[in-house]
């Protein structure tokens, strides 16, 4: 299966009924939390997904781009969010040949839970680079290997190790889970200076066992990551090109 054929098999997913039920809190207290308040000039996201992120990012910037493979994708995002403020973008494209081909620059570059399902992630960190101005900020995003949930899988007995790929992980196309030390050798050794790091979320259960817990318990989840700082349920990087 060729890369185009991969990823528009996995954006299937984000068109499915297990993901419009599925619990969203920490990825929108992670978008809220990254991205900043004020904004800026530009953005390029770089993988839409649902659009959890556009929606925020044409809210609070003025020019924002918008790049994935999945054609219908980029349809519904675009549609959804095109006059919510922002001057918005769509590219149906892979992620690499955009960053390869494009001779723009954006103040800001989004890699929200991207890396973990690229098939080079040095090689698109440092492609991103290029695309990022000087005085701009990568922003970057993963699921934690080091999360609770899967420490206490493999204490259990349920996981041979913490970056072994779930069930779930093959569903939504993950190539790789990220240790904390995994995702700094990549941005280092893709020319990038590591500005900030910032633990977001506690999950001591899977998100499946998730989806049975009230709101304001989900919430105060959400932004419990400084209660566990090396093993939150996110890591997430702000970088500079």
């Amino acid at each position: 299966m060729n890369e185009n054929d991969f990823l528009k098999r996995i954006a299937t997913f984000y068109h499915s009924k297990e993901a419009k039920n599925g619990v969203d809190h920490f990825h929108i207290s992670l978008r809220d939390i990254l991205i900043p308040e004020n904004g800026g000039i530009s953005a390029l996201e770089l993988g839409c997904g649902s659009g959890r992120w556009t929606k925020v990012l044409c809210e609070r910037y003025v020019r924002v781009d918008t790049v994935d493979a999945s054609n219908s994708l980029i349809d519904d995002v675009v549609n959804t969010n095109k006059r919510v403020g922002a001057e918005l973008t769509g590219h149906v494209d892979l992620v690499e040949d955009f960053l390869t081909s494009t001779k723009k620059t954006w103040q800001h570059v989004y890699l929200t839970m991207l890396l973990e399902h690229v098939y080079n992630p040095v090689d698109v960190l440092a492609l991103a680079r290029k695309v990022c101005e000087p005085d701009g900020t990568i922003f970057i995003a993963v699921p934690n290997a080091t999360s609770v949930h899967r420490v206490l899988a493999v204490r259990a007995g349920l996981i041979d190790a913490i970056d072994e790929l779930s069930e779930s992980d093959h569903k939504v196309g993950h190539r790789r889970v990220y240790t904390p030390e995994l995702l700094t050798k990549h941005i280092l050794e893709a020319g990038l200076t590591i500005a900030e790091t910032i633990p977001i979320g506690l999950k001591p259960i899977t998100h499946k066992q998730m989806q049975a817990l009230p709101d304001d318990v989900l919430w105060a989840l959400c932004y419990s990551g400084d209660l566990v700082p090396n093993n939150s349920a996110y890591l997430a990087i702000k970088a500079k090109p």
